[in-house]
């Protein structure tokens, strides 16, 4: 029994898997669809013409005249429309997807067949008007855009209300097909039943069907978007661990010419390095090591993100950030977020050395910073295969420098960066040093703030 459940449950996955989302179908594919449906019950509604005009005793109540007419209109029209309309939509899916001529003339040839067919029975006194204009209706705006239903509607409803006026004006009958009334004896007519009735009754239930099929694919696809959306959020939140948040969120933005190009840009490049790490990390076990240099790591990246900065690389316990891309602001923004981050650094530092210290840690953790401002290239530098998005140019080996030659919990900056800071932080000038790849010596300041008062480095 279970085999049996298993067997149906997978001939249905892959029968749904075969026909798809009817959202997702081609439009000349909808139309094809739409053509499907209605022919069948368009055919049985000539054949019961043809056979009522053969046997005009068959349905005494009918017009034989304007039966003629309306199964030539049938016929010629709607059927004939029909097989035009899969005929050319065979012809033009192999091309394209969107033909919104198709789409228009197929929603506009059965709006007016509906028309005609609620005139010809009768337009408040049959069950085809209310099947079609409301399922019929219902099942168009599933099927396409709105504009072609919008218009398919207002034929509808232009014919409707000229047929209605027309009748009260007595310029046309009422129910034009019908000569005399279907029920005698209070019974309905058979003929009228198998004829009309049924298929119009079949055509009520098999739209609330198709309406019910396209709602739970709908849900389906709502369901598929949201597993998409959730596996993309902790894709974002993954690739938000490689590379840079802003970077991050440009892309997702869908602005990726901002990250996809080498420009020159004034940044204020941060570097930070642990004093002697090679020589703690031979003293303490590799499994502390790693523990403590991500919760390094971590809490710096915290604060350079409240700062906004742009984290460009981790080289082991060394941090490169920059301010000014791919966000800009002004070039004293940059350099004043840059070094009140790295105040809140070298702060932060001492509260972890202590925390570390108290959990057995032998040796404190001292980092020495240096920025310096100035114009580099930025955007992405690689191959196809990997590119990363980072600064290079003499301005950010100048920082790199500045950092190797500060002392160990100290801050120092170049002097255009001093000349950016010196109105809100307090600064004291270092003289001139001479670093290694710079002609001329360089004139620094230390940031005074920077420093914090503490045990030395045992």
């Amino acid at each position: 029994m279970n085999g049996t459940v298993r067997d149906r449950s997978s001939v249905v996955r892959r029968l749904r898997a075969r026909v798809g989302n009817p959202f997702e179908w081609s439009a000349p594919d909808k139309c094809i669809f739409v053509a499907l449906f209605i022919l069948p019950f368009s055919t049985w509604y000539a054949v019961g013409e043809y056979y009522c005009l053969k046997h005009p005793s068959v349905c005494p109540f009918v017009d034989q005249s304007f039966l003629a007419l309306v199964f030539r209109v049938q016929v010629w029209g709607f059927n004939a429309g029909s097989l035009a309309i899969i005929a050319t939509a065979l012809v033009l899916r192999r091309y394209t997807r969107a033909c919104r001529p198709l789409v228009h003339a197929t929603v506009q040839l059965y709006f007016i067949g509906w028309t005609f067919v609620s005139y010809f029975l009768g337009v408040f006194s049959n069950l085809f008007t209310g099947v079609m204009g409301v399922g019929g209706l219902a099942f168009a705006f599933l099927l396409f855009d709105r504009r072609p239903v919008l218009a398919g509607l207002g034929t509808f409803v232009l014919g409707l209300t000229s047929v209605t006026v027309a009748e009260q004006l007595g310029l046309i009958p009422y129910a034009a097909l019908l000569s005399a009334s279907p029920v005698e004896g209070r019974q309905l007519s058979r003929a009228w039943l198998i004829i009309f009735g049924l298929p119009t009754s079949v055509i009520f239930l098999l739209v609330l069907c198709l309406i019910f099929y396209v709602v739970a694919r709908s849900r389906d696809r709502e369901e598929k978007l949201a597993e998409t959306a959730e596996q993309l959020s902790r894709a974002t939140e993954l690739i938000s661990r490689y590379i840079a948040s802003q970077i991050a969120e440009q892309i997702l933005r869908g602005e990726y010419e901002m990250v996809d190009k080498l420009e020159r840009r004034r940044l204020t490049v941060f570097f930070s390095d642990i004093r002697d790490f090679t020589v703690i990390a031979d003293q303490i076990e590799p499994e502390d090591l790693s523990r403590i240099l991500n919760e390094y790591l971590a809490e710096m990246t915290a604060i350079a993100g409240r700062y906004r900065g742009t984290i460009d690389k981790f080289v082991g316990d060394a941090i490169m950030i920059f301010f000014g891309a791919p966000v800009a602001t002004s070039d004293e923004d940059h350099a004043v977020r840059a070094v009140q981050m790295a105040i809140e650094m070298q702060r932060r530092i001492k509260d972890l050395n202590d925390k570390w210290l108290r959990e057995g840690m032998e040796q404190s953790l001292d980092i020495r910073i240096g920025l310096n401002t100035g114009v580099a290239s930025v955007g992405n530098f690689g191959s196809k295969g990997r590119m990363d998005y980072t600064a290079i140019g003499r301005q950010v080996n100048l920082a790199a420098r500045l950092q190797a030659n500060c002392d160990p919990r100290k801050i120092l900056i170049s002097y255009s960066t001093w000349v950016l800071v010196q109105g809100c932080i307090a600064c004291v000038p270092k003289g001139e040093i001479q670093v290694k790849g710079i002609r001329n010596p360089v004139r620094v300041y230390e940031v005074e703030d920077g420093a914090y008062q503490g045990e030395a480095g045992r």
